[in-house]
This record gives structure tokens, sequence and C-alpha cells, in this order.
């Protein structure tokens, strides 16, 4: 009876979060649409940020830093995490998405599938156990029906939180996060397709060519994790007042918009503005050559857009980052253009994130099965040369 019990607890938790992700999902490609509609809404980035500034900081202050927030719950029985995490997260988001900020979506997906199970489980946990177990299946069917990968979803959570992989949270976790997925393509949501990758013939003759990507993905993933801690302290500590530095990051998101001469490293990078905009889909295709510094400039553009404090998440940016270097380097080596595209997007993001088993099955869900053993090559070679450290500052690796 208890076991039927969970079961509904947790289908009704994948409805609500499955639905959630949907409309997300289709909002946010409405306010990108709206912005390629309307190019003049990204003079208003210094005032969206001053006021989203002025939210958090009166209003949000238990919600600002929401990856601390959910790892401190699990350490802290004392810790909760609030109801108004989901709502103000989600509103946030698709405010900086709409408005020409370069965020993602995982942080969105993270938190609100923690904050609708955070609220969930104060009417039906009863114990601290029971209450992680939910957050963590919240968690799983968040990511898992924002990316369209269930199986990834259920492993993340239990990375991002630093629990044991292989232990009975998995199943129920990877159960939520089948039943989101499935609810939110009912909705008719649409996610990204990636092109499939053919396996090359001559795997063993781009060996060491793998190995340098994987070495220039490492350094590469130390560049953004040092430069994000080292712009977000300096923004903290420059301008104290979250208003004041949403203000200053919207400006500086402006000159960036205005120095690069283009809008293609504005907003998720995926949706296309114009048929020469530089998306990340186009980084696979081998007519592109992709210029050297566009990873660079993404790359800027998203730290200052999440230092400033606006809102969404890394996942995609770094996938746009990963898939843009790896073109190049193809091109520069001779490599196939859209087996390194493919590979440096997942691997750049296992290494940032220090989730590489979430990051490996990832691969494998968008780009297909037969990328699983270059994927689990380069993403270990990557991950034991990028250092400890993680985007998510409270959740470093320790070896």
């Amino acid at each position: 009876m208890k076991k039927f019990k969970w079961l509904i607890v947790l289908l009704a938790l994948a409805a609500v979060i499955g639905s959630a992700a949907a409309f997300f999902l289709w909002s946010l490609d409405a306010v990108t649409k709206n912005r390629f509609e309307n190019p003049w809404l990204i003079w208003l980035l210094p005032l969206v940020g001053c006021l989203m500034g002025f939210y958090y900081r009166f209003h949000g202050k238990s919600v600002h830093s929401a990856n601390a927030l959910i790892v401190d719950d699990f350490q802290n029985e004392s810790t909760q995490i609030p109801s108004r995490l989901a709502p103000s997260i989600l509103v946030s988001t698709l405010v900086t998405h709409a408005f020409g900020g370069s965020a993602g979506r995982e942080g969105t997906a993270v938190h609100m599938g923690a904050g609708i199970a955070a609220s969930f489980a104060r009417f039906v946990a009863s114990t601290s156990k029971a209450q992680h177990l939910l957050i963590l299946c919240g968690i799983s069917a968040g990511f898992g029906a924002v990316f369209g990968t269930p199986f990834a979803g259920a492993v993340f959570a239990l990375e991002f939180t630093r629990q044991k992989l292989l232990s009975k949270n998995l199943i129920p976790c990877l159960l939520t996060a089948l039943a989101a997925h499935y609810i939110c393509l009912a909705w008719g949501t649409l996610h990204t397709l990636y092109p499939s990758i053919p396996f090359p013939s001559n795997i063993f003759s781009l060996l060491w060519k793998g190995i340098v990507l994987a070495a220039i993905l490492a350094l590469a993933g130390r560049f953004f994790i040092t430069a994000s801690r080292f712009t977000s302290d300096k923004f903290k500590t420059w301008f104290p007042h979250e208003a004041v530095r949403g203000t200053i990051g919207g400006l500086l998101i402006i000159g960036l918009f205005l120095w690069a001469g283009t809008s293609d490293y504005l907003g998720l990078g995926v949706l296309e503005e114009n048929q020469s905009s530089l998306t990340l889909t186009k980084f696979f295709s081998p007519d592109l050559h992709a210029p050297a510094i566009a990873w660079l400039w993404k790359l800027a553009f998203t730290i200052v857009t999440l230092s400033a404090g606006f809102k969404g998440g890394e996942v995609t940016p770094l996938f746009f980052i990963g898939a843009a270097l790896g073109n190049s380097i193809a091109w520069f080596l001779g490599a196939p253009i859209e087996l390194f595209a493919g590979i440096a997007m997942i691997t750049f993001f296992s290494a940032t994130t220090k989730t590489p088993y979430a990051s490996w099955i990832m691969g494998i869900e968008l780009l297909g099965w037969k990328m699983f053993a270059p994927l689990a090559l380069i993403i270990w070679i990557t991950h034991k040369l990028s250092g400890k450290k993680s985007i998510y500052a409270s959740v470093n690796v320790s070896r």
C-alpha cells in the first residue's frame, strides 16, 4: 500500500513538472521570437536588470542562490526550499531571454523541479529522507523534461547533489523523469533536434585528434569556471546592491552586443533569427566554418549575464560554446565536423559541471547510441584534466 501511495505521488509530481516544463519551453520560444521581431528590446535590458535586482533583494532573497540552497537542503535538515522558488525562476528566466540575456534552461529546470517537489513534500513527506527523495525526483523530472533526456535527468540529479549513483534513489528518479518527459511531449513540446552523427570508420586514426580536442576542452572548461567565479565575485564586491548589479550587467551586455556587431550571442542560441545566424545546431554542419572566436563571444555574453544576476542556466550556452569550439578545432585538425562538434558540445558541459556520467548518458540520448564509446573516452580524459572546480560553486568534486 505504501509503495502504491508513493507511485501515485511520483506520477502526480511528474504530471505537474512535465506540464510546467512544456509551458516553460513554449514560453521561451515565444519570448525569443518576440525579441527577434522587436530587436529594440535589448536596449531595455539595464532597466530589466535593475527591476530584477530589486525583486531578488526585497522579495526573492531566500531563492537568489538556488543551487547552494538545494545542496544545503541535503546537508542541513533545518534548510527548506521555499515554494516561491519555482515561479520566481520561471518568470525571471523568461524575462532574461525576452530582453536578450545569454542564459540557458537547466537552472530553471532544476530549480523549478526542486521547488515544485519541495511543495509536494510539505504535504506527503513525513521525514527528511522522504523529502530529499522527492526533491531528487523533482530535479530529475525538470531536467529530463526540459531537455528531453530522462535518463540523464535521473543521473544528473544524483551527481548534482553528490549522492550515490547506484542507490535505491535511482529508480524513483528515473520513473519520475520518464513520466515527466512523456507528459511534456504529450503537450506537443518539441525539443532541439541534433543531426545524426555517422560513426567514423577510421576511429583509431582520429584518436590523437580526439586527445587534442579533450585537452583543449579541459583548458577551456577551466577558463570558463575561473572567469565565471572571478566575474561573479567582482560584481558582488563592486556592486553589492542587486539592482545596481543588474543595471551594470545590462549595460555591459549591450556593450558586448555592439562590439560583436551581431545578435547571434544573445539569448539561448538555438532558434534562428535569420538565415545567416549562428545557432547551436549549425555548428554540426560540414559547410559551416565557424568564426574562431565564436565560442569566446558566447562565453563572455553568458558570464556577464549570469554574474549580473540574470536568471536561466548554463547548459545550453555551454552546448553552444562547446559545439562552436569543436567546429573550429575540427577544421584546424581536419577532423569530421559533426563528430567533433557533437563530442565537444557534451564534453564541455561535463568539464564545467563535473557531471561526467549524466553528460555521457545525455550525449547518447541526444546524439545516438553509436556515440557511447568516443564520448566516454573524451569525457573521461577531459574530466581528469579539467580540475576539481565546477560552475556550481557549492558542489565541487573531490578526487
